[in-house]
């Protein structure tokens, strides 16, 4: 049988060391290359992570809702789904579904992606002679839109958690 009442939407484990590692990313030495590296390192994965947890919970929030409306006959599990996918699969997904500020969301996701697979994939091809201000500036906007992303889910999963917990009394 298929349990619909354990499920906590956005439940975060482990939050105190993620917390801990978003404040070393924003605490970094702007002088510092290997400082500006890790934060970036962490904001990617932070992203990466908040993108794929919105995806995962909304995808477990129409399964519930299925579930509880036809029961046995008829549901979807998205226990089994891959989600070793990236971040353009995830907003890809993403754009399946509808909430609170998506658009807005996903363009910002989308921002985000294109910065990090700059400097990720361009890392060892970069000229540091003709490309150290491009390298800047994009070191600068990752933690700025990562910090935009992280304010934006904030909102978003607020909004959802309450839609959902009125649905489910």
């Amino acid at each position: 049988m298929y349990n619909t009442n354990n499920f906590i939407p956005f439940d975060h484990g482990d939050l105190e060391s993620k917390n801990q590692l978003i404040a070393f990313a924003r605490a970094k030495d702007k002088n510092k290359v290997e400082e500006i590296l890790a934060a970036t390192v962490i904001y990617t994965n932070l992203i990466d992570y908040l993108a794929r947890h919105l995806l995962e919970n909304l995808q477990q929030m129409c399964s519930i809702s299925n579930y509880k409306v036809f029961g046995t006959v008829f549901y979807y599990d998205p226990s089994g789904k891959k989600m070793n996918i990236s971040l353009g699969n995830i907003i890809r997904e993403l754009e399946q579904f509808g909430f609170p500020d998506k658009s807005n969301f996903l363009k910002e996701l989308g921002s985000f992606s294109e910065i990090r697979n700059r400097i990720t994939h361009d890392l060892m091809k970069l000229n540091l002679k003709s490309n150290t201000n491009q390298f800047d500036q994009d070191l600068e906007k990752i933690g700025k839109s990562a910090e935009e992303i992280l304010s934006k889910y904030n909102s978003i999963v607020v909004g959802i958690t309450v839609i959902w917990q009125q649905s489910q009394k």
